[in-house]
């Protein structure tokens, strides 16, 4: 384990002990929305990262899983964890379908395609008063009644080490190999004899997956749900968190997901104008720092050592 490493577990540890040292409720409740956000962030680098596939859908599939898991509570009057199990399904299969979909498409032809995909997802979810109330959002019940930002903070922390420790185990297993020679030399793997078609989608399923998982933990956790959260604005700050996180490393980009959403609390002042910055920011990381935030410190403390 390198030294690197030692500080970011130093990290994961001190997260775990903010609650026990008085840190204020506004705060821990601002940290677990940057862990949904880390959520998200590692979900879409373990695509684009490790398989080479563009997707600018994460959000919506995050507001997929979130609105599956508060409609099947609803309507089919499912407990809590089996709704969110299915928003995870919901999300899951939909990645799969789109992986399947998309075989064929690159680059920016992609791209277009997953905004496509999600823009699909808000209008319908928006236009479908009568099921989702619209624009006006959906009351939710709580995951834990009566639960206060302590709980909450450490259901996310535990969700988010979770979600990352699974997608590392994934990618060091032999289906991390099958991504990672994708990404490489997509042509060539396939003459090797692997089934490109299944792994491509298994890589959008698994991705998309976690981004279920990540909104309908985040869905409970607000009480209130709006197709908002399924808007390009909310993909823009995906996008931000993961490339200077890292998005060539999932826990690069969770971590960058915590980062700017405290970021983001600083400069609440800005409003709209903040998305600007964290593009500009994007920008400069990509030009300056590809590995992103972590990846340069990883890089600065490996010469020093």
């Amino acid at each position: 384990m390198t030294l690197f490493h030692k500080v970011l577990l130093g990290f994961v540890g001190l997260a775990a002990m903010l609650p026990l040292i008085g840190v204020p409720q506004y705060w821990l409740y601002t940290l677990t929305i940057g862990l949904y956000y880390a959520m998200l962030a590692s979900s879409w680098s373990l695509l684009v990262g490790y398989v080479g596939r563009i997707s600018f859908a994460q959000a919506a599939m995050s507001g997929l899983g979130a609105y599956v898991s508060v409609l099947t509570g609803m309507y089919l009057d499912l407990p809590v964890i089996p709704s969110l199990l299915l928003g995870v399904a919901a999300a899951g299969v939909l990645g799969l379908f789109i992986g399947w979909l998309t075989l064929r498409l690159h680059g920016a032809y992609l791209g277009l395609t997953t905004i496509a995909f999600g823009e699909i997802l808000r209008i319908t979810v928006t236009a479908e008063h009568q099921l989702t109330q619209g624009s006006r959002g959906l009351q939710v019940r709580p995951l834990i009644e009566g639960a206060g930002p302590a709980t909450y903070y450490y259901i996310f922390l535990a969700a988010a080490v979770a979600s990352v420790l699974l997608m590392l185990l994934l990618l060091r297993s032999r289906i991390g190999l099958f991504f990672q020679a994708i990404r490489e030399d997509e042509d060539g793997t396939a003459s090797l004899g692997v089934n490109v078609t299944l792994w491509k989608s298994l890589a959008f399923g698994c991705s998309t997956a976690f981004a279920g998982l990540a909104g309908g933990l985040y869905a409970h956790f607000v009480q209130l749900i709006t197709p908002s959260m399924m808007s390009m604005q909310e993909m823009g700050y995906v996008l931000a968190m993961a490339v200077i996180g890292g998005f060539s490393n999932v826990v690069y980009a969770a971590f960058g997901g915590v980062l700017l959403q405290i970021l983001l609390e600083a400069l609440r002042e800005l409003g709209e104008w903040r998305l600007a910055v964290f593009g500009i920011i994007a920008i400069l990381m990509l030009r300056f720092a590809p590995n992103g935030v972590f990846g340069w410190l990883e890089n600065l403390l490996k010469r020093k050592g």
